[in-house]
């Protein structure tokens, strides 16, 4: 998706396509006839009504679309791939090797390297290539020394503008993943590997506001402060890594999302599950927590349990109602004996069993 940057640089691209359409028909009628252009009036103005339609759709897409959306990322690339065309044609109508529009091919290269990532770069820059030469071949203007020589200054030229491009893409790619990383990494729990408190709150409330059908559960480590006080919080720390590391395992991205709550406390928002898929899915997530609990060498002879508190979203809910929800169900199962699940009364009006 574009940036705001990216938005801005496609919008002033999107303003150079004008300038080069006035441009082109000023040329024709401003230098005498033949000169630059071999052909007739009616022949422009084809042309120009050309470019000036798929311009007019780019542009309207810049403004109506919303920045960060892949709709407006298709649309600027699309016009790139219009671009390459429309400069093809002009140069096979302008005079081939020796075309005055020759250098738009390398306004072309530094437009890629902005919407594509370098893969594509690379690919364009032999696409410009193989296309200038397919119009010298077709002109037979590769047999005149002349314009022989032309054409190797123009490759070269287009050579060094893709790998400028190249280079730039690539430094753009490496800078959006490190952004991206820094950005995932502020927004996990160093402890457990998953999201934090702060990426539940705003997930949460934005899945409460497209009133989207899902499944909240709220679990913590049965009896955790008491294993704090006996063998440490270092130790403690390991274990809410384990069970970190056994939501992450067990539920796909796909599935839904796990979150660090607070302290010893865990929330999982899932899509579309049952209830006896729940169940199932509960009792693989104890079993494998227990097991590598018990990996540990001091945790060997512990059987470490843990209680879930389960509500489905109602038409009806808020963001805090949900919540108090789930709470009164972890709860109840805390005051039940631990090592239990409990769905609250409304879990089968929403997904039923």
């Amino acid at each position: 998706m574009l940036n705001k940057k990216d938005d801005y640089v496609a919008q002033i691209f999107s303003v150079t396509r004008w300038l080069i359409l006035v441009a082109i028909i000023a040329l024709y009628f401003t230098l005498p006839s033949g000169l630059v252009f071999n052909l007739t009036l009616l022949e422009l103005l084809y042309i120009a009504g050309v470019g000036a339609l798929y311009s007019l759709a780019i542009q309207i897409a810049l403004w109506k679309l919303n920045t960060y959306t892949k709709a407006k990322l298709r649309f600027v690339q699309l016009g790139v791939v219009f671009d390459f065309f429309f400069i093809s044609a002009l140069i096979v109508l302008t005079g081939g090797v020796g075309s005055l529009f020759m250098p738009l091919y390398l306004v072309w290269l530094m437009h890629v390297a902005l919407v594509w990532h370098f893969k594509g770069v690379l690919l364009a820059t032999l696409l410009a290539i193989g296309s200038y030469a397919a119009i010298a071949y077709y002109f037979e203007q590769l047999f005149i020394n002349s314009y022989l020589l032309l054409f190797g200054a123009h490759v070269i030229f287009i050579s060094l503008i893709g790998v400028f491009a190249y280079l730039l893409s690539s430094r753009k790619e490496a800078s959006s993943i490190d952004h991206i990383n820094y950005k995932e990494e502020a927004m996990k729990d160093y402890v457990s590997g998953l999201y934090n408190h702060r990426s539940f709150q705003n997930t949460l409330t934005k899945l409460v506001e497209k009133d989207k059908e899902f499944t909240l559960i709220k679990l913590n480590i049965d009896h955790f402060k008491q294993l704090n006080d006996t063998y440490g919080y270092e130790m403690g720390d390991r274990v809410l890594a384990i069970l970190g590391s056994t939501l992450d395992f067990w539920i796909e991205p796909r599935e839904g999302y796990t979150f660090r709550y607070n302290g010893d406390e865990f929330t999982i928002i899932l899509f579309g599950q049952k209830r006896s898929k729940i169940e199932q899915n509960i009792e693989r997530w104890n079993n494998y927590f227990a097991e590598h609990v018990q990996m540990i060498e001091d945790l060997s002879d512990e059987y470490v349990t843990l209680s879930y508190g389960i509500a489905s979203l109602k038409e009806s809910d808020d963001r805090d109602e949900l919540l108090r929800r789930v709470d009164r169900c972890l709860h109840q199962a805390k005051a039940s004996g631990r090592n239990r699940a409990v769905f609250d009364e409304t879990f089968k009006q929403a997904i039923k069993s």
